[in-house]
C-alpha cells in the first residue's frame, strides 16, 4: 500500500471541500447581493407608481357661473367688464341730476326725471342685492360635492404607495385648497361689491333730492 500516495489524496480531497465551501460562501454572498438588488428594484418601481388622475370641479367653471346669474338679473357687478361704465351709468354726481332735472319743461316732466332715476337706482341695487344671494346660493350647492372631494383627496395621501404618489396625492391638496381660497376671497369680493352698490344707491338719493329741492328753491325765489 502507498501511503504516500493516499496521503496526498486525503490532501486533495481536503483542498477541494476548502474550495467547494469558499465557492459556497461565495454564492451566498451574490445570492444576498441579489436579493438586495430586487428588493431595490421593487422599492424604486413603487416610488415611480403614479395615481390616476382626479379632477375637481374647475374654477373657472364655477365663476362663468357666477358671472352668468348677474347677467341674467342685470346688475352691477366686478366681474362683467365695464364696471365703472355701468356704475356711472346709473350713478350720477349733483350736475348731471340737476341738469336731467332742468331740462325738464314743466313739472311733470321734472317729476317724471326724479322717479325714473329713483327707480333705475332702486331696481339697480335689488337686482345686484338678489344677484349676490344667488351666488352665495350656488356657492352653498357646492359644499356637498366639497365634502366628497376632500375625502377622496385624503384618502389618496392616505393610500399612497411610494414617494411619487405621495407627493401627487399633496399636490392635489395644495392645489384643491388653493381653489378654495380664491372661491372664499370671491365671496368677500361680492359682498364688498353689494354693499359699495348700496351705499352708492343711498349716496346717489341724497344727491338726487338736494338736485331737485334747489330746483324747487329756485323756483320759488322767482316766484318772490
Amino acid at each position: 500500500m502507498d501511503l504516500a500516495a493516499i496521503e496526498r489524496q486525503v490532501i486533495g480531497y481536503q483542498q477541494q471541500i476548502k474550495d467547494y465551501a469558499l465557492q459556497l460562501q461565495q454564492y451566498q454572498q451574490l445570492y444576498s447581493q441579489l436579493q438586495q438588488q430586487i428588493q431595490m428594484v421593487k422599492m424604486q418601481a413603487q416610488n415611480l407608481k403614479t395615481l390616476s388622475s382626479y379632477d375637481w370641479q374647475n374654477l373657472n367653471v364655477v365663476l362663468y357661473q357666477a358671472r352668468n346669474i348677474m347677467q341674467k338679473v342685470d346688475g352691477i357687478s366686478y366681474d362683467l367688464g365695464n364696471v365703472s361704465r355701468k356704475f356711472e351709468e346709473i350713478y350720477k354726481d349733483f350736475n348731471e341730476y340737476s341738469s336731467d332735472i332742468n331740462s325738464a319743461k314743466d313739472e311733470n316732466a321734472r317729476n317724471k326725471i326724479f322717479s325714473d332715476r329713483y327707480k333705475q337706482m332702486q331696481e339697480t341695487n335689488q337686482n345686484t342685492l338678489n344677484g349676490t344671494l344667488q351666488k352665495l346660493e350656488l356657492a352653498n350647492k357646492e359644499f356637498e360635492n366639497e365634502d366628497r372631494t376632500i375625502s377622496h383627496l385624503k384618502n389618496r395621501s392616505q393610500n399612497a404607495e411610494g414617494n411619487l404618489q405621495a407627493i401627487q396625492a399633496t399636490n392635489d391638496l395644495l392645489a384643491y385648497q388653493v381653489d378654495e381660497a380664491r372661491k372664499l376671497r370671491i365671496a368677500l369680493m361680492d359682498q364688498t361689491n353689494a354693499l359699495t352698490n348700496y351705499m352708492a344707491m343711498q349716496n346717489n338719493e341724497k344727491i338726487l333730492d338736494d338736485a331737485k329741492y334747489e330746483k324747487m328753491s329756485k323756483r320759488s325765489i322767482k316766484r318772490f
